[in-house]
């Protein structure tokens, strides 16, 4: 029997409605094309042909009935919560990015927060990433809207192709790819505002559905469609999303070696698919390396963070009960770090049924996802287990991230696939049920009991009992985010017990229904089809009360916007209510919000907070003003408090170009610091170098004169006439990606651009008129965007030479 022909017998109505995709004789390339979309025979029915399709229109109208109210309002509000990323990251990315877009600047460099720092190298900021360019004629609520709505679609709807091309029933198919698109594991992060990574993700399944064809056919359209989706994920922007699932892809195809007669070829073009699209998007790959080589990540990350955000042994239970330990909305959320890390619920009925797909779902639909599936598990349990610290140590890639429990996504996408197969199996099956039935109400009565014992202890008295040291336990792992306060009152143990019983109740009808529906499948296939529903409407509900939305007001500042607008000139600020603002009201922020900064300006401004440089991070705790801020031009700070903001003025700034005719050379990044902080240090007249100066500034009472005559994010222009030598200080942050070029005019040919007082930049110059183009353009990006403009010429001729070559249709 092929792999992937039904087993009923071809007289009945089963094989016409959903022949599988694996029993067709079909063209390799046009295969690829529609991605099991279109049969490829004359023999097969245009009820098959519109039962595919009508599967993607089903996708598309549970997505249409999840967002359709914030998709089509006149309201600006923004889905995701206030608290979260979307609102203090990525809101004000988008807005710099499509602001700089429109002016014909490509932003490599954001000098809006954190006195300047790379923007494109940061690849969350996702610049290169298509459905992003919308900004650009949306209003940006409705373009980040509509992005987050199209890549929860994609991921159920490539979900449902590759469920499509292993083999599933396409009503199977389809039920997998809701699950998946409305998963605890992923839709949650709609909720956290996690863009990079809602956007990243959605390609997962296809990066899987593309392995899986090169195993099975091995023909070279596959590991093409390979490296498009792979590099889709790249310019996406969430490299762990990236990484991990390049974990698991790689887990898989070992998988699928077992046995094979063909491994060399397997594996060579598995890494075809990797090194192609890393050639693809090296503009991107390079650019970030680049910037993450001068980040406080750029030896890696302690064993201390990347542990963090490891999944919570308990929060196994959300497979079954997702709010088991609160929602975060109605009921606080006591359990370990978050819940959207920490979910892997794909609904009750789905759980059930991918129980049933790995024990009798068919071989060819189920090989490799059990064994797959505990593997990620256990790699999202991070340092819960002893295997993290061994990878971390020895696996590269382990000691770059935190939040190992995000590979509970790849575990829920398997536990989809499985129950995608036990649902098969009962379409194609669904004689003979009776034990899944029995276990599914043993099952019921369990979860009921233990419904009965919770609430029982939560409304006990007795402030010792089980269910008290079980909360007190979880709080004592200091990894809840619970406040003391809550932890320690004996109402909020007994509503949060409360509240878990009734998720256990709803998880017990669930199953006692299902088990009832299970009894009935042999007498009609409706009933089958009702199981799949149920399956759907469950996580359907479950994401559809998980979303939230904030107005897009509470983005702005205006009390601050007009402060500002009262106040003009070239200085920065500190607003600690929302961190990135000065990216709204383009203005400059000595500080901000980003998972990434410049090492030598986080080690800095640690220092002057009276903070060990050693193992800065972003997190600095600003509590004073230092005399060195002048030299950032640092002018107010706005500290948050209950009746506003608080309003400190700092001491006389200095101008954005200062010519300094003293300097020392001193290396160290202690040594610096402390000559820094000497009382006898005044930046106005003196700058500390790492190297000698070329040329040398020479002492002179002589008039010198520096113009800034223009600038852009990524460029300033200046001119500069002088009697003698002397050093051009730029109160802006140095990153090894500057460049200064001459001019029409300059007397000099070659410029340096040198790290100055640590943190900022100098350019050595000779006497003369002086007319210098000083930009950011990193190495990185240079030699990247040459390497993806060639390879993409590359890719697209031997994409359309192989479609020509297979005749396409």
């Amino acid at each position: 029997m092929p792999v992937g022909t039904s087993a009923v017998p071809s007289n009945q109505s089963e094989l016409h409605f959903a022949p599988t995709i694996r029993g067709f004789p079909r063209t390799p390339a046009r295969g690829i094309l529609f991605f099991g979309l279109r049969p490829t025979t004359t023999d097969e029915t245009k009820c098959s042909v519109r039962t595919r399709w009508i599967g993607v229109a089903v996708l598309l109208g549970l997505t249409l009935g999840m967002f359709g109210d914030v998709l089509f309002t006149s309201r600006p509000v923004v889905l995701s919560d206030s608290g979260t990323d979307l609102a203090s990251q990525f809101i004000y990315w988008r807005a710099f990015t499509a602001d700089q877009l429109r002016h014909g600047h490509l932003p490599l460099w954001n000098p809006c927060v954190f006195c300047g720092m790379p923007y494109l190298g940061w690849a969350q900021t996702a610049v290169l990433y298509p459905t992003n360019w919308l900004d650009l004629i949306l209003p940006l609520a409705r373009s980040i809207n509509f992005g987050i709505a199209f890549h929860v679609f994609l991921a159920g709807l490539f979900t449902y192709l590759w469920g499509l091309r292993r083999g599933l029933h396409p009503v199977a198919a389809v039920m997998a790819g809701a699950l998946f698109m409305f998963s605890g594991s992923y839709f949650l992060h709609v909720y956290a505002g996690h863009l990079s990574l809602l956007y990243a993700i959605a390609w997962t399944p296809l990066v899987f559905a593309s392995v899986d064809e090169w195993i099975r056919t091995r023909t070279l359209g596959w590991v093409l469609a390979g490296m498009a989706v792979i590099t889709m994920q790249i310019f996406a922007g969430d490299f762990q999303a990236c990484f991990y699932t390049a974990v698991a892809a790689g887990l898989f195809l070992f998988s699928e070696l077992i046995g094979s007669q063909h491994r060399v070829m397997v594996l060579l073009g598995f890494l075809g698919m990797y090194a192609g699209a890393a050639v693809l998007g090296a503009v991107q790959l390079l650019t970030s390396f680049q910037a993450a080589s001068e980040s406080i990540r750029s030896s890696g990350v302690t064993y201390d963070f990347a542990s963090m955000v490891s999944f919570a042994p308990e929060n196994l239970l959300t497979v079954l009960v997702p709010r088991f330990f609160g929602n975060g909305i109605g009921a606080p959320y006591w359990g370990r770090w978050y819940p959207w890390e920490m979910c892997l619920f794909i609904g009750v009925s789905g759980l059930a049924l991918a129980v049933y797909g790995a024990v009798r779902g068919k071989r060819e639909l189920r090989r490799g996802l059990i064994l797959l599936l505990a593997i990620t598990l256990v790699l999202a349990l991070g340092a819960n287990t002893p295997l993290f610290k061994l990878l971390y140590r020895w696996a590269p890639g382990f000691d770059r991230f935190r939040a190992n429990a995000k590979f509970i996504i790849e575990a829920s996408l398997f536990m989809v696939m499985l129950a995608g197969a036990g649902l098969d199996r009962l379409l194609r099956d669904p004689k003979g049920n009776k034990w899944f039935a029995l276990g599914l109400f043993v099952a019921g009565i369990i979860v009921v009991c233990a419904e009965l014992e919770l609430r029982s202890a939560a409304l006990a008295p007795e402030s010792t009992n089980w269910w008290t040291r079980t909360m007190t336990a979880v709080h004592a792992t200091r990894e809840s985010y619970l406040p003391a306060a809550s932890a320690a009152d004996p109402t909020f143990t007994r509503h949060a017990g409360v509240f878990a019983s009734r998720c256990l109740f709803v998880a017990a009808v669930e199953l006692l229904v299902l088990s009832g529906l299970a009894l009935f499948a042999g007498v009609s296939r409706w009933v089958v089809y009702a199981v799949a529903l149920m399956a759907i409407a469950e996580v359907f509900v479950f994401a559809r009360t998980s979303l939230s939305t904030f107005d897009l007001a509470y983005a702005e500042a205006p009390k601050l916007k007009a402060f500002l607008a009262q106040r003009p000139g070239d200085y920065r600020i500190f607003y600690q209510r929302i961190p990135n603002i000065a990216m709204w009201l383009s203005k400059e922020d000595v500080w901000g919000y980003a998972p990434l900064t410049l090492k030598r300006y986080t080690e800095f401004m640690a220092f002057t907070q009276g903070q060990s440089p050693e193992g800065a991070d972003q997190y600095v705790e600003f509590s004073r003003f230092h005399p060195l801020y002048a030299m950032l031009r640092w002018r107010y700070a706005f500290l948050a408090n209950k009746d506003g903001d608080q309003i400190l003025t700092g001491n006389a700034v200095m101008p954005h170009l200062q010519l300094v005719q003293q300097y020392r050379v001193i290396s160290g990044r202690d040594q610096i610091l402390q000559a820094m902080d000497s009382p006898s240090f005044d930046p106005r007249q003196q700058v500390i170098l790492e190297t000698e100066p070329n040329p040398a500034p020479q002492p002179s009472t002589e008039k010198e004169t520096v113009t800034l005559i223009d600038s852009s994010a990524n460029q300033l222009t200046v001119e500069a006439d002088l009697p003698h030598p002397a050093i051009l200080l730029i109160t802006d942050a140095y990153s090894d990606g500057w460049r200064a070029h001459p001019l029409e005019g300059s007397v000099q040919h070659t410029y340096d651009v040198l790290p100055a007082n640590y943190v900022l930049r100098a350019i050595p110059l000779s006497q003369g008129h002086h007319h210098i183009l000083i930009e950011y353009k990193p190495v990185g990006f240079r030699v990247g965007k040459w390497i993806s403009i060639a390879s993409v010429f590359g890719f697209v001729f031997v994409s359309v030479y192989y479609l020509w070559k297979n005749r396409l249709g």
